[in-house]
């Protein structure tokens, strides 16, 4: 449909060219700052890719969290916890990039065959928890 068209059928319910344009703009307005809320929409991390190092005894965890303000959208808390039981608490206050969040961690308590997990919240809203065996 072409803009005259467009005009004719605002012309038939009664509503001026003035007002029809200005409505349209108010309609692109509105749909171009809802496409910049992107970031309040929450998402917990994609995935959390973890290793651990037995003779540094140091976990590394990359945690994968697209985001377009790491500022104002990011992994805010990440939880570690050995054999089931919370032994680390981070609070973070920005993401690193707007794709990842890195952490390192000393675990000295740390055996082989010990659970080692990392669960990271997004700051909006969400989480993921990974685990792996030393």
């Amino acid at each position: 449909m072409d803009i005259e068209k467009l005009c004719e059928t605002a012309a038939k319910i009664k509503i001026s060219r003035k007002k029809f344009f200005k409505s349209l703009i108010l309609l692109s307005g509105a749909l171009a700052f809802l496409g910049k809320t992107e970031d309040a929409f929450a998402h917990p991390p994609s995935d959390i890719e973890i290793t651990f190092d037995s003779a540094s005894k140091t976990l590394k965890a990359v945690i994968i969290h697209q985001v377009n303000n790491p500022k104002a959208h990011y992994i805010k808390t990440v939880n570690v916890g050995l054999n089931g039981k919370g032994i680390i608490e981070h609070k973070i206050s920005a993401q690193d990039n707007n794709a990842t969040q890195t952490v390192s961690y000393l675990i000295p308590d740390a055996k082989p065959q010990d659970t080692v997990s990392l669960e990271a919240y997004c700051n909006i809203s969400g989480k993921l928890k990974k685990e792996i065996k030393i």
